[in-house]
Formats: C-alpha cells, sequence, structure tokens
C-alpha cells in the first residue's frame, strides 16, 4: 500500500481520527480550494502500474467519490496553480 510522504510545498498536516491504527499522518498543501498530498510506492505496486498502466483511488468514507486528481508533480502544479501559489 502507499504511504503518503512529505513533499515541498506542503504547508498543512492532516490526522486520522482519534484511535484510528491503521491511519497515517499526511502532509498537504491546500488553499482552500485545492488539497494535495503526496504518496511513495513500493517496487512491487511501480512494478504492477508500470505492467497494467491503471491505479485505483478509494475514498474511505462515503457512498460515493469527491472530485480527485492523480497525477504526477508537473501536472499536479499546473492544476493546484489555477487555485493558488503552490511554491517549488
Amino acid at each position: 500500500m502507499g504511504h503518503p510522504v512529505d513533499f515541498k510545498g506542503a504547508n498543512s498536516i492532516l490526522n486520522g481520527p482519534d484511535g484510528s491504527e491503521n491511519i497515517e499522518v499526511m502532509r498537504v498543501f491546500r488553499n482552500g480550494v485545492s488539497c494535495t498530498s503526496c504518496w511513495a510506492l513500493s517496487p512491487d505496486e511501480l512494478a504492477e502500474i508500470a505492467q497494467t498502466g491503471r491505479i485505483f483511488i478509494t475514498v474511505l468514507a462515503g457512498q460515493s467519490q469527491p472530485p480527485v486528481f492523480a497525477g504526477g508533480e508537473e501536472e499536479t502544479r499546473s492544476l493546484v496553480a489555477d487555485y493558488g501559489v503552490w511554491r517549488k
């Protein structure tokens, strides 16, 4: 399973609910319109993605999925720049 990692531009921390044991602290960039996190994948996960070209996104709450975006750093910066400044 991927793990959230710190990244240049992160300006806030999200924590799981009190007592949660399977939720890691997550550094994010947020500006009131968007919230971006960065994830590191294991070599096995990277190999599977390289082989299939697919990723899965799961929201662990509710019965639907809010608008989400998955992409590399430069593409994400381009999207987020429309909503505020994420400095390099």
